[in-house]
C-alpha cells in the first residue's frame, strides 16, 4: 500500500500537479491553499516547499500562454466575417470626428475626450492579465447555509466574461479524471469486499462491517499509553463478573 501511495505522491517529480492546480481555481482557496499545504509538508521557508511552489507557478503561467494564445486565434477567426462593415463604420467615425475638432479648434475650445485620450496614452494600458488579476485578488468567502457547499462550476460560470481564458481552462481541468486507475484496483489489498453471497446488504450495513473488522484489529491510543484488544476483553470479562455476583447478591438479600 505504502509503495502504490508513493507512487503517486512521492517527492516532488512524482505528484500529480494537475491536481494542486485544480485546487488553484477554487476562489475559496487560490494559491494560498496550495503553499499552505507545502509549508506543512516539508516546512516552512524550506527549499522544498519553495521548489514545490515555483514548480506549480511555472506550470500553471505555461497553461495559461497556451490558453492564452489559442483564445487569441479564436477570437480573430471569430472576428474577420464582419471585418469589412466594421473597418468602413470606424473610418466613418473618425471621419466625423476629425471635422468636429477642425471645427472646435477654430472656436478656440479644446475637446475633453481627446485630453483624455492623450492621458490614457501618457499613463499606458494595465499589463497585467487574467491569472494575475485572479491570484491577486481577495478569496472568496461565502456564507452558506449548514450542510451547503461552494458551487465552483456556478461562479465561474457568473465570472466568464472577466476571465474567460482561465474560464476556458477550468472547463478542461476540472472535467479531468484524478486518475486513469479505479482506486479500488490501485489501492485495494484485500481483493472483492462485496461477494455475490452477500449482494443483498445495504451499503450502510457494509461500512458498519468494515469499520468494525478495521476497529476490532487495531489498538486503543489513549494519551501515552496504548490499550490492546486482550486488555480490553479482560476488562469486560471482569466487568460481566462483577455484574452478576452483584445481580446475585441483590436477590439473596
Amino acid at each position: 500500500m505504502l509503495q502504490k501511495f508513493l507512487k503517486y505522491w512521492e517527492g516532488i517529480k512524482g505528484v500529480n500537479k494537475m491536481l494542486i492546480l485544480a485546487t488553484i481555481f477554487d476562489p475559496t482557496q487560490k494559491m494560498h491553499f496550495a503553499k499552505l499545504c507545502f509549508e506543512k509538508l516539508y516546512g516552512n521557508d524550506s527549499l522544498e516547499a519553495k521548489a514545490m511552489t515555483k514548480s506549480v507557478t511555472d506550470l500553471l503561467t505555461s497553461m495559461f500562454k497556451e490558453y492564452n494564445t489559442r483564445f487569441k486565434v479564436s477570437s480573430v477567426q471569430a472576428s474577420q466575417p464582419t471585418e469589412a462593415t466594421a473597418v468602413s463604420a470606424q473610418d466613418s467615425q473618425e471621419q466625423g470626428v476629425e471635422r468636429m475638432e477642425l471645427v472646435v479648434e477654430d472656436f478656440g475650445y479644446e475637446r475633453m475626450d481627446a485630453v483624455y485620450k492623450e492621458l490614457v496614452a501618457e499613463k499606458g494600458d494595465d499589463t497585467r492579465d487574467e491569472l494575475e488579476v485572479y491570484l491577486k485578488e481577495a478569496v472568496e468567502s461565502p456564507k452558506l447555509l449548514p450542510g451547503m457547499e461552494f458551487d465552483i462550476l456556478s461562479w465561474w460560470k457568473v465570472h466568464k466574461m472577466k476571465y474567460p481564458v482561465l474560464a476556458e481552462m477550468v472547463r478542461d481541468l476540472l472535467a479531468m479524471q484524478v486518475s486513469s486507475v479505479a482506486s479500488e484496483s490501485a489501492f485495494s489489498t484485500s481483493g472483492r469486499i462485496l461477494e455475490p453471497y452477500r449482494s443483498c446488504l445495504t451499503h450502510y450495513m457494509i461500512e458498519v462491517l468494515m469499520c468494525t473488522e478495521q476497529w476490532l484489529q487495531a489498538d486503543i491510543k489513549l494519551k501515552e499509553t496504548i490499550i490492546t484488544n486482550e486488555q480490553i476483553l479482560a476488562d469486560v470479562e471482569e466487568f460481566d463478573k462483577l455484574e452478576k455476583e452483584f445481580e446475585a447478591h441483590h436477590i439473596d438479600a
